[in-house]
C-alpha cells in the first residue's frame, strides 16, 4: 500500500476540473471587474468633459452679453436680438441673435460658433432642444439691465448631462420694445 502511494504522481481528473473551474470564476471575476472600471471611467470622463464644455459656454456668453447694446425682447423677456461688436464685423446696426443650428446643436451668434467644434467632442456633446425636464436646453431672458442664461449640455449618445444657470449684468443696458 505505501508502495502505490509513492509511485503516483500528479493531479487526478477531479483536481484538474476543480483548479481549471476556480481559475475560469477568477478569470470571469477579473473580466466583469475591469468592464465596471472601464465604464465608470468613462462616464467620469464624459461627465468632467460635459461640465467643462458648460463652464466654456458661460465664460463666452458672460463676456459677450456683458457689452450687448439694443437688446431686443418679445413675450416673458425672452432675448430676440441684440447688437454686438463682436460678431457684427461693419458698425452698420446690425443685429445678434444667439442660438443652436438643427444640424448640429451647437452655439451660434448669427453664423459663428461661440465655441470651435472640437470643443463639443466632435460631436459628442450638444445643447439639446428640451433638457430631461421638459425645459429649452438653451434660453436667455433680459429684464432690467440683467440677461438670465439657463444652458443643458448632455451626450448626444447617452444619458449623462449638466445644466448652467446663471445672470449677467448688462454695461449698456439699451432696451429696444
Amino acid at each position: 500500500m505505501t508502495r502505490k502511494w509513492k509511485d503516483s504522481r500528479g493531479f487526478t481528473l477531479v483536481e484538474t476540473l476543480c483548479a481549471v473551474a476556480i481559475l475560469v470564476m477568477l478569470g470571469l471575476l477579473i473580466n466583469t471587474g475591469l468592464h465596471l472600471a472601464m465604464r465608470s471611467y468613462r462616464d467620469l470622463t464624459a461627465q468632467s468633459e460635459l461640465e467643462l464644455l458648460a463652464t466654456s459656454l458661460t465664460n463666452a456668453l458672460s463676456d459677450e452679453l456683458r457689452y450687448a447694446q439694443r437688446v431686443e425682447t418679445e413675450a416673458g423677456n425672452k432675448l430676440v436680438r441684440y447688437h454686438s461688436e463682436r460678431y457684427n464685423m461693419e458698425n452698420t446696426g446690425a443685429t445678434t441673435v444667439i442660438g443652436t443650428k438643427e444640424e448640429d446643436r451647437q452655439l451660434y451668434a448669427n453664423d459663428y460658433r461661440i465655441l470651435p467644434s472640437g470643443a463639443y467632442g466632435n460631436r459628442t456633446y450638444i445643447i439639446p432642444e428640451e433638457d430631461g425636464d421638459g425645459e429649452p436646453g438653451f434660453q436667455i431672458t433680459y429684464q432690467e439691465g440683467l440677461f438670465t442664461v439657463d444652458l443643458t449640455v448632455k451626450q448626444a449618445e447617452g444619458e449623462l448631462s449638466t445644466k448652467a444657470h446663471f445672470t449677467v449684468r448688462c454695461l449698456n443696458p439699451q432696451t429696444t420694445p
